[in-house]
């Protein structure tokens, strides 16, 4: 179990590579017991930050804590309170099944076969079948069920979407969700797809280019980041975050209500539902 202390704490953080800035000055906390995503368009950082946390990259300036260990220092026994899964993971193609949850489990001092299997088994496949003769939404299932298995504290999942139709996707949000539920174990996870998340992350971190990066809950971002519909052009001001100009309307995103929108561009505006997706790109912006 962990203690009340954040998960992970990043303090004045700063990278480039060479003269592209990626992070200046970032700062954020994660909690135990947290489902936290990490979100932006390609390019603009999220695995930067991962290699940051895991000690592969160490940062130009700032600190990075891990269960209250510099990430670029972290001691075995931490590293075993960490499941990471990473971008373009790697398989054994050669080996069954069985054989590869046989071949992991001797790493992990907390190895729990059963929840290997209990993923496995919603798949209609056999142990003894080779990884190479599996889908790739198959076998990115098996190497989520060698993951879970770990039984870590801190899940690390990096574009775990990645290749993944919408049935798998859905089978592990809801297999993530039952496998946290009353405990303490935190997940930090990234994803291009976000009408996955918007039920499943606590709290989000929006990257975007300028290096700036938006820290809140799921449920403020979308009840406090609104989008109104008005006619004509409109540029975008104090009032008024970003500015969708389609044929026939225009779509105004703020942080705003719509009483403050309307008088500062001195026009009507009407709200529009949308779903956090929107939402997401009516932030970071669709290009």
């Amino acid at each position: 179990m962990t203690t009340s202390k954040a998960v992970i704490k990043i303090e004045d953080l700063h990278h480039s590579y060479g003269p592209k800035k990626i992070y200046a000055g970032l700062n954020l906390e994660i909690a135990p017991g947290t489902v936290f995503g990490l979100l932006g368009k390609n390019g603009v950082g999220k695995s930067t930050l991962i290699n940051i946390l895991m000690g592969y990259l160490q940062p130009a300036y700032g600190q990075c804590m891990i269960f209250d260990e510099p990430s670029h220092q972290l001691t075995a026994p931490t590293r075993q309170k960490i499941a990471l899964l990473y971008e373009g993971f790697t398989s054994y193609d050669y080996m069954t099944i069985d054989q590869v949850e046989r071949f992991f489990a001797p790493f992990y001092p907390c190895w729990k076969k059963r929840l290997f299997y209990d993923l496995v088994s919603l798949m209609d496949v056999k142990p003894g079948q080779k990884l190479s003769t599996l889908s790739f939404g198959q076998k990115s299932q098996v190497v989520l069920g060698l993951l879970f298995a770990q039984d870590a504290e801190l899940l690390i999942l990096d574009d775990y979407s990645m290749g993944l139709d919408a049935g798998y996707r859905s089978l592990l949000v809801d297999y993530l969700k039952n496998y946290i539920h009353n405990t303490d174990k935190t997940v930090l996870i990234t994803s291009h797809v976000m009408s996955d998340l918007e039920n499943l992350v606590d709290q989000i971190a929006i990257v975007d280019r300028s290096t700036d990066v938006y820290c809140d809950s799921m449920a403020n971002f979308c009840q406090h980041f609104n989008c109104f519909a008005t006619s004509g052009r409109q540029e975008a001001n104090g009032a008024i975050h970003r500015v969708e100009q389609g044929h026939n309307t225009t779509r105004l995103y703020s942080f705003q209500d719509q009483e403050t929108v309307e008088a500062q561009i001195g026009k009507k505006v009407t709200p529009v539902a949308v779903s956090f997706e929107e939402r997401f790109l009516g932030f970071v912006g669709k290009y």
